[in-house]
């Protein structure tokens, strides 16, 4: 399970970040302003909506595994 921290200011924005701190969120956007305007983003990278439902849709992607000790990130073949 993620864990997220919500920020809401006084003027209405929220920011999603995750553990790090980082904007990312994987249910809907990590900035929504008051103003209307919303962006996504997965660990502080944004990404246009298209980007951010394409990884998704494959949710091992760019995922960081440790097996015996060694590090290796996962990437789609």
């Amino acid at each position: 399970m993620i864990e997220y921290t919500v920020k809401v200011y006084g003027n209405g924005s929220i920011y999603w970040l995750n553990k790090e701190g980082q904007q990312h969120c994987e249910h809907g956007p990590a900035v929504e302003k008051a103003s209307g305007f919303t962006a996504y983003y997965l660990n502080h990278k944004v990404l246009t909506k298209k980007e951010w439902e394409k990884r998704l849709k494959n949710p091992c992607r760019e995922k960081v595994v440790e097996i015996d000790g060694v590090k290796y990130r996962l990437v789609e073949v």
